[in-house]
């Protein structure tokens, strides 16, 4: 088993987080290898060359970006049916351990490192068209969105002093403060929308989300059911919203609220397209890219995890 960290999750506290809870998990789960990640760009060489000197299981040490990029690099290699997946939530949402599960936890961190405890996780497959005019292909694990969504994780990311400041308070704040800002500078985008070939009417989307997890970003929570392993996307759709309006569905949204709320689509599929006149940010397990076009497809049991 091998733990890639990556010291800079949490603002920055992902460091001295594992090094206050290492011993621990040692005890817990044994003896492992550590891997810092150096950069972004440069972690799927060290996933690669951990695969081809025989590591089997890898786990991801950090926050939501974190699990993304070891997914994305995983997903890469060519012997992806004898990986094992799994993480340790040093971030400030974890998402990809909601539902928590009391008995993960060690010291408040919640992880997904039980060897005998398995399910093989669909993943989404996002192919899009970036700000160079190239086509691009990422892979989500927890959920990916366009819209307020992703606007309000770009926000969130780019880790102003203020936004700092609210955090270390509490980091449901900092969430729901990068939201509200982000819902009253919004514009709705102009895009069209396509479920299998054909792209329908144009409209005014307020966000989109393609889920494999129901949570996302702090206590929000859509109440559609979907399941890490179900063969399908959940679509959760709002259009042509006020910004009152989307404030309550934020509000509502904490309250675990959504199906049959004004303006609101929801739907099962395993692809859909979104292309928009102008770029849109879009987020994968709360990394952003920014993008014209973008294709979502369901890749189903792709890749071994701890539940």
């Amino acid at each position: 088993m091998r733990v890639f960290l990556n010291p800079h999750c949490d603002y920055g506290g992902g460091r001295k987080k594992w090094e206050n809870i290492e011993p621990s998990f040692r005890l817990r789960y044994g003896d492992f290898e550590v891997e810092e990640i150096y950069t972004p760009d440069h972690l799927p060489q060290q996933i690669k060359k951990a695969a081809a000197e025989g590591e089997r299981i890898f786990i991801a040490a950090g926050g939501d970006g974190t699990v993304n990029l070891v997914v994305n690099a995983l997903c890469r290699l060519s012997a992806t049916r004898e990986i094992i997946f799994g993480a340790i939530g040093l971030g400030s949402s974890n998402d990809f351990h909601k539902p928590f599960r009391p008995e993960t936890f060690i010291h408040g961190i919640p992880t997904r490192m039980n060897k005998h405890d398995l399910l093989l996780n669909d993943v989404i497959r996002i192919q899009y068209r970036n700000s160079s005019d190239h086509i691009s292909t990422r892979y989500s694990i927890i959920n990916s969105s366009l819209g307020i969504t992703a606007e309000a994780n770009a926000f969130y990311n780019l880790r102003l002093p203020f936004v700092y400041f609210i955090r270390k308070i509490s980091s449901e704040a900092a969430i729901i403060l990068s939201a509200l800002k982000t819902i009253f500078t919004y514009h709705n985008i102009p895009c069209a929308l396509s479920i299998k070939d054909s792209f329908s009417q144009r409209v005014l989307l307020t966000n989109l989300g393609i889920i494999k997890n129901p949570h996302f970003a702090g206590n929000l929570c859509y109440d559609t059911p979907v399941e890490a392993d179900d063969g399908k996307l959940v679509i959760n759709l709002c259009l042509g919203m006020t910004k009152w309006e989307a404030v309550r569905i934020l509000l509502n949204l904490q309250k675990h609220k959504f199906c049959g709320l004004p303006k609101t689509y929801s739907w099962n599929a395993t692809q859909v397209k979104v292309k928009s006149p102008r770029p849109f940010a879009l987020e994968m397990d709360g990394e952003v890219v920014h993008a014209s076009w973008a294709e979502f497809k369901l890749i189903p049991k792709a890749l071994r995890c701890f539940r």
